[in-house]
């Protein structure tokens, strides 16, 4: 399946079907918090998330930019969502589950940072890697089942570089999965296209806005992979795991 995302804010976009032109999944983001509405008819889920939410504004009162994403469905159905804290996922809501951030979705103990590239595994057994050029999704043989395509025109059902830096769209290409891994997947997502963003310069180093050499990329995003790694280390360890 290739999916055009339609927006650069990857917070509030549509994932389109190349094929078919059908709205796959939506995004869009509120500032406030809005956690049981993805199990209105569950108590104990609307409950869970209730609890979630509020222990998290009890660890950080004064966090700046507190909003949240949704997930819709092509039937316009929440189906995820993501409670950011600035550009930090604080909780995450994938169907009935809630997990305490990105700590439960990705397997931090198993983190590679290399000068040229960094692979962060998450809990389903795939792999992201993730370069300042590209973003790659990996299973657990090593093959290739996802594929970012970054600044593209569409010709002839293809994504090909746009001719002008910035004028392109990003488009997403993913493997037959399995259906009920598809959510897990596109919240993934957004998470990675976030965090790499924020640790390559991804936007001005692909669009050629700032001269930056390569090199200061590499040893920018080791030393901040290398703080995620610890810090999700220190979060997972079983002294930690129950506060």
């Amino acid at each position: 399946m290739l999916l055009k995302i339609t927006s650069s804010d990857v917070r509030d976009t549509a994932l389109v079907d190349c094929a078919t032109g059908e709205v796959v999944y939506r995004t869009a983001s509120t500032s406030a918090p809005a956690l049981p509405g993805l199990s209105r008819s569950r108590s104990s889920s609307t409950t869970s998330w209730a609890a979630s939410s509020s222990r998290a504004r009890e660890k950080s009162p004064a966090c700046p930019e507190r909003c949240t994403t949704a997930v819709h469905d092509r039937e316009g159905r929440a189906v995820a969502e993501i409670v950011w804290e600035g550009r930090h996922a604080a909780l995450i809501g994938i169907e009935d589950e809630v997990l305490q951030g990105t700590t439960e979705l990705f397997d931090a103990a198993f983190v590679r940072v290399l000068p040229d590239e960094t692979f962060l595994p998450t809990r389903m057994e795939y792999t992201w890697r993730i370069t300042p050029e590209t973003l790659t999704l990996l299973d657990d043989d090593g093959a290739v089942v996802g594929r970012l395509y970054a600044d593209c025109a569409f010709v002839k059902g293809r994504p090909v570089p746009a001719l002008q830096p910035r004028t392109g769209l990003d488009y997403f290409e993913l493997d037959k999965l399995p259906s009920d891994e598809m959510i897990e997947i596109i919240v993934s997502y957004l998470l990675v296209s976030t965090l790499r963003e924020r640790l390559y310069s991804v936007t001005t180093f692909v669009y050629g806005r700032r001269k930056r050499p390569l090199a200061d990329f590499r040893q920018h995003a080791t030393r901040s992979f290398a703080n995620l790694r610890d810090s999700l280390r220190r979060t997972m360890s079983p002294g930690a795991a129950h506060h």
